[in-house]
């Protein structure tokens, strides 16, 4: 098996500009409107009555990437592939029926419905389009793979994205053992001052059959 890809975010980095769902509608020529393949979400945290003490957090999300993909159990043509070769879960839109099943498995809303009423999400640019990511190279086999347009444009270099292994050697010992039980492939950093960096842990860097 290939070595995961995922990505790293950190909101403390992150200004909730939105140039990261941006650059990815450009470059992946997204319907405009509703379909987002990545987008910004504010999180409240405390009471709004006792302003002092409330705050809000800026959190980019595109699709997670499962370890064990909820949205590939449900699909009913097996057009939804986790890749052994990268880990990355891919949409094969001549297999897609718009059926919508996999919209209502996700817990983080990452399919997405176009015109054509089919499912399209983020593939972490293993190429440019809808439904492009579907039998592309591995990104470990790539010479040069394609750097997300997320992490290219985003101003406060909130987000990465890399093979697991390497992405962890950035990360605060908190969001690795986060990571560590986490069913997705995005580490996150906690909300506040980082702590020290880690060694990759080697848990979670192996592409996994999702099936």
């Amino acid at each position: 098996m290939g070595e995961q890809w995922g990505f790293y975010f950190d909101p403390d980095d992150c200004m909730g500009c939105n140039a990261c769902a941006i650059a990815c509608k450009n470059r992946h020529d997204v319907d405009e409107g509703h379909v987002d393949w990545r987008r910004v979400d504010t999180v409240p945290s405390g009471s709004f009555d006792d302003y002092q003490n409330y705050e809000e957090t800026n959190v980019s999300m595109s699709c997670m990437h499962c370890a064990d993909p909820p949205c590939e159990k449900v699909c009913p043509t097996d057009a939804i592939q986790k890749r052994e070769s990268d880990g990355i879960v891919t949409v094969n839109q001549d297999a897609c029926i718009g059926c919508g099943y996999c919209e209502w498995a996700c817990p983080y809303g990452a399919p997405q419905y176009g015109d054509d009423g089919l499912m399209q999400k983020c593939n972490l640019c293993l190429d440019k389009g809808p439904g492009s990511g579907h039998g592309a190279t591995s990104k470990n086999e790539q010479d040069e793979p394609l750097e997300p347009a997320c992490v290219d444009e985003c101003v406060g270099g909130a987000l990465d994205a890399g093979p697991v292994g390497e992405l962890l050697d950035k990360a605060s010992e908190e969001a690795a053992e986060r990571f560590a039980n986490n069913p997705t492939s995005v580490i996150v950093e906690p909300s506040s001052e980082k702590t020290s960096a880690i060694a990759p842990m080697d848990v979670g860097t192996k592409a996994t059959d999702g099936g």
